[in-house]
C-alpha cells in the first residue's frame, strides 16, 4: 500500500512529512520504527498505576512522535490528553476528570495509525 493511502486512512498530513524527512523511503522508515514504540503503553501502565508523571510523559512523548510523522488525529488527541496529565505545582495533573474521556479518543487515533502503518 502506498502512503499516500495509509497517511488518507488515518487522516494523517503526509505532505508536510515531506517537507520535512524528504523522501517517502525516510518517512516509510520512521512509521514503521513507530510501531516499536512503547510510548502507548508506558501511557496505560503508568495510569493504570496513579503514576501521573510517567503518564504525562508517554502522552508527551505521543504527541511529540506524532507530530513529527503527520499522525494528525493521535497527535490532537495525545495534545489534549498531555495537557490534562501535565502535572501542577501539588504533582496531580491539571485535568485528571478528563482523562477517562481522554484516553478512548487517543487509544482509538493509536489503533488506526498502527493499523494503516501496518499495511504500508
Amino acid at each position: 500500500m502506498s502512503l499516500e493511502i495509509a497517511y488518507a486512512a488515518m487522516g494523517g498530513d503526509l505532505e508536510t512529512v515531506r517537507g520535512r524527512l524528504m523522501t517517502d523511503e525516510r518517512i516509510e522508515k520512521f512509521a514503521k520504527i513507530f510501531l516499536q514504540d512503547t510510548s502507548m503503553q508506558t501511557l496505560e501502565t503508568a495510569l493504570e498505576a496513579g503514576d501521573f508523571s510517567e503518564a504525562y510523559r508517554g502522552a508527551h512523548t505521543l504527541k511529540g512522535v506524532s507530530r513529527d510523522l503527520g499522525f494528525t488525529p493521535l497527535f490532537e488527541a495525545s495534545c489534549a490528553l498531555s495537557d490534562a496529565l501535565r502535572l501542577d505545582d501539588a504533582g496531580m495533573p491539571a485535568n485528571l476528570a478528563a482523562v477517562p474521556e481522554l484516553m478512548p479518543q487517543v487509544r482509538d487515533a493509536y489503533t488506526l495509525v498502527v493499523d494503516s502503518i501496518a499495511i504500508i
